[in-house]
């Protein structure tokens, strides 16, 4: 009645109130056992709580409305969503109210033991992990959603008075992702001092990281490892929750062959041989480490270190993430429409009867996103040199090489690709794919690789005479091959970009977007030499001191280059490679120029007539269209564009930051402090 009576363009809902909340404690035990024994014990645990908050029980709400073809039950607080065709605003809701938690309670004992010229070390960390996220299908998924247009009375808003929908859905959820994992680390290390020159560093580390759980049984993945179909796993126990609708589009056993291609089995983690994580995960990981600290003039003048060691990369969740509410995505759609075009229903009656599944062509269904089964994680080995240099008044300086390899890198290929052809994809039949019945099998999986190399210089003086300073420069070199067609950032635990081509990942190798060529920062802290206790007019009056003694500047200099860029074409634009990759996924242009240029600027920093469509000499900012549309593009040339990852280099950054302050004493125990700083005080026009 309420929203009958006022205006349609002003229909509106409280909004949520968002919320964030931590609480951190820590509690250490320290024991002297002997003079020569240690134990250190310490328990910490760390609980986030953020999301939003609906002012009002939704729940209530949407009883007292008296749809019948929903609910009794909701997981969550929320509305139903009422959508419009015309211009009335729809009442969308959507999740009315979301949590996110994270969990992690640890606890870890280092013993150190000090034997003669040795100093030992072992321990172990445990850490008891969670991490809780909404979980969503459609609109307001449980509570349903209701789309009016002018069907029957001439008028959407009219048809919303009549209550009668054209369209309903919902989604079932029962539970949101609810992440769980234990992680155990075990180590020994020995520091020997094998003389006044020499001390030597042994250690040995051992990690398990166990693959996340779903205290509701709400993952599933998919395993490549059977030809043709492929198949999917679920937590064991947890059938019920398995979308009927979605099984069948990809031809779910049991069921005839379809398109050279048998059923595609579905087991349960315990029928498949898996953990209920879904992936296998490496338990021999042992990681040992070596280093050195040499003094080659028995002076404290000259130090000379070093060491290599191997390191694991841990896992926090995002892996998990990928696989919540892939195989229960459980959508069930009704249309209002009878042949006569009558309604079939009316509210408060959401559905006309029936189970509301609708099945999908085989060949449709989307994987988004399946974790490799025999995961790995991350695996690095660093390596580094400095030698230390003590030179007089109050400096030092070092100079360093850092290396490292890192191998198990994670990288996001579709594992339904087909292979190259100079045919349209969209007119290549089913079995020119991997897997016939299913549409995009997105993955994460591990085997890619990153180097990184680098020479580090840097000077530090030590506070003395009013002044400090540390300035250092850094040349490196990072490499990867699963930075992706746009690559724009750090590639962390879920690969980077999707890869263009399943079959070439070398192809994604280049430059690393966030490391800089060249960089280099120093920053400085110096104390005017004027006033009171200072070099010069030392017996100044206290008043004038006041004005101008006791000053004191500091400044940071940065000066790097710039990021390394990647020219790419958007996904659903070309696919030269008729593969159907560029139906999914950005794709490369072809390179026929350098494209850097030696005097950039604002409106123009890289030679675009450097890249055009791949197979055609046409730029990339024209005409471009490849192997997308039969009636309309180009046939496809039945290969990828060449033009490579971070080819072309980003403005750089030069930075100078001011600051200017004053200690006022006010009496001998009271200071009061006041400054002014100036960022970028050169005022340089820095480009993004």
């Amino acid at each position: 009645k309420d929203v009958a009576q006022d205006s349609p363009n002003n229909l509106s809902l409280p909004s949520n109130t968002a919320f964030d909340k931590y609480k951190i404690l820590v509690v250490s035990h320290n024991y002297t056992l002997t003079p020569r024994l240690l134990n250190e014990a310490r328990f910490g645990l760390t609980l986030n709580d953020s999301g939003t908050a609906f002012p009002f029980d939704g729940r209530d709400f949407t009883a007292k409305l008296g749809f019948t073809g929903i609910g009794p039950n909701f997981p969550f607080n929320g509305l139903p969503n009422i959508d419009f065709s015309g211009d009335i605003t729809d009442l969308n809701r959507n999740r009315a109210d979301g949590l996110s938690q994270s969990r992690t309670y640890q606890f870890n004992n280092n013993l150190t033991w000090t034997v003669g010229r040795h100093t030992t070390k072992y321990g172990f960390d445990v850490r008891w992990i969670r991490a809780v996220s909404p979980l969503g299908f459609i609109g307001a998924d449980n509570y349903g959603n209701s789309s009016f247009n002018n069907t029957f009375s001439g008028n959407d808003f009219g048809d919303f008075l009549l209550g009668i929908p054209i369209r309903t859905s919902y989604a079932i959820i029962q539970q949101d992702n609810d992440g769980r994992t234990t992680h155990y680390h075990f180590f020994g290390q020995d520091s020997f001092r094998v003389n006044q020159k020499l001390t030597l560093e042994f250690g040995l580390r051992y990690e398990y990281h166990p693959g996340y759980t779903d205290a509701g049984g709400n993952i599933g993945n998919f395993d490549p490892s059977v030809p043709r179909t492929g198949r999917v796993v679920y937590p064991t126990g947890k059938q019920n929750l398995l979308a009927p609708g979605f099984l069948r589009t990809f031809n779910a056993c049991p069921a005839p062959a379809a398109n050279g291609a048998a059923c595609t089995p579905v087991l349960s983690a315990e029928e498949a041989g898996l953990p209920e994580g879904l992936r296998t995960v490496p338990k021999n990981r042992v990681l040992p480490r070596f280093g050195f600290a040499f003094r080659p003039f028995g002076d404290d003048k000259t130090v000379v270190r070093g060491g290599i060691g191997a390191y694991n990369g841990t896992l926090l969740g995002s892996i998990y993430f990928s696989l919540t509410g892939t195989l229960q995505s459980d959508v069930r759609e009704f249309t209002n429409l009878s042949s006569g075009g009558r309604p079939l229903y009316q509210w408060p009656a959401i559905q006309s009867g029936g189970t509301g599944i609708s099945t999908g062509q085989l060949g449709t269904a989307s994987f988004r996103t399946a974790n490799d089964i025999n995961y790995k994680d991350p695996y690095s080995v660093q390596w580094n040199l400095s030698v230390d240099r003590y030179v007089g008044f109050g400096v030092g300086m070092r100079v360093s090489y850092i290396g490292m390899k890192t191998t198990q890198l994670a990288w996001a290929p579709d594992l339904n690709q087909m292979t190259s052809s100079t045919q349209f994809a969209i007119n290549r039949p089913l079995s020119d794919r991997p897997f016939p019945n299913w549409g995009i099998i997105f993955t994460r999986t591990a085997g890619a690789t990153a180097y990184y190399n680098a020479l580090q210089v840097e000077a530090n003086k030590r506070f003395s005479n009013g002044l400090t300073f540390n300035s250092t420069y850094t040349w490196a070199k990072s490499l990867a091959d699963n930075l992706g067609p746009n690559a724009t950032g750090f590639v962390g635990e879920t690969g980077g970009g999707r890869v263009a081509d399943l079959y070439n990942r070398q192809a994604e190798y280049g430059d690393d977007y966030a490391t800089r060529r060249h960089r280099s920062i120093s920053t400085v802290v110096y104390d005017l030499p004027v006033g009171k206790g200072r070099r010069f007019a030392k017996g100044i009056h206290p008043a004038l001191n006041a004005v101008i003694g006791g000053w004191q500047t500091s400044m940071i200099f940065l000066a790097q280059t710039g990021p390394f860029l990647t020219p790419f074409l958007g996904s659903n634009v070309v696919d030269p490679s008729g593969s159907g990759s560029g139906l999914s996924r950005n794709q490369h242009p072809d390179r026929i120029g350098n494209g850097n240029i030696s005097n950039p600027t604002r409106d123009q920093w890289f030679d675009v007539n450097a890249f055009v469509c791949p197979g055609l000499a046409t730029r990339v900012a024209g005409n471009c269209r490849i192997g997308i549309n039969p009636t309309r593009d180009a046939a496809p040339i039945g290969r990828f564009g060449n033009a490579g990852v971070g080819i072309l280099t980003g403005p750089g950054t030069i930075n100078l930051s001011l600051g200017v302050n004053k200690a006022f004493y006010l009496t001998e125990k009271v200071r009061l402090e006041a400054g002014v700083s100036f960022t970028n005080i050169a005022n340089h026009v820095n480009l993004a």
